[in-house]
């Protein structure tokens, strides 16, 4: 894995996000790379390009090839904690354009960086007089760096 820098503890900091070719993620804290029991080969015969992983001590994290990128992230929507993908087509995220859509309520978010993109809750009606108070305010969704072993494709995170 190629390495941007180090933080003040002397660990790697990478960005969100690998690239297949260049096997690097993202993280701001100190932690270690778990495996996630998949790997690309796995992603690849996934028509979503996806797989859901239960990590010890984090939770399930949605694993999500897009445009020769691999990145995770939590796989509940900060929102209301609803599954980002699930068993059903009502909790079944969308990607498009570098960014996971939580299908429930329709907020998105970016894949390397976890920061809401665009209207938060855009499914949930404005109620009168309140508006869309009831929301909440626009939260990101937790991220996790990624290593892609070139050699068996197995897929890590730093969690």
């Amino acid at each position: 894995m190629r390495v941007a820098a180090t933080n003040a503890t002397g660990h790697p900091r990478v960005r969100a996000g690998a690239r297949a070719s260049e096997r690097r993620g993202a993280s701001t804290r100190a932690r270690a790379m778990k495996s996630t029991g998949i790997s690309m080969d796995d992603l690849k015969s996934n028509d979503k390009r996806r797989a859901v992983v239960e990590i010890d001590g984090v939770g399930p994290l949605l694993i999500q090839e897009f445009a020769g990128d691999v990145f995770a992230m939590s796989n509940k929507c900060p929102h209301l904690g609803l599954s980002m993908q699930g068993k059903t087509a009502l909790l079944s995220a969308t990607v498009e354009d570098g960014k996971v859509t939580c299908n429930a309520h329709g907020s998105a978010f970016d894949m390397k960086t976890g920061a809401p993109v665009g209207e938060w809750c855009p499914k949930l009606p404005s109620l009168p007089v309140v508006g869309k108070g009831y929301c909440g305010d626009a939260k990101p969704i937790a991220t996790y760096a990624v290593s892609v072993d070139e050699a068996t494709g197995a897929i890590s995170v730093d969690a």
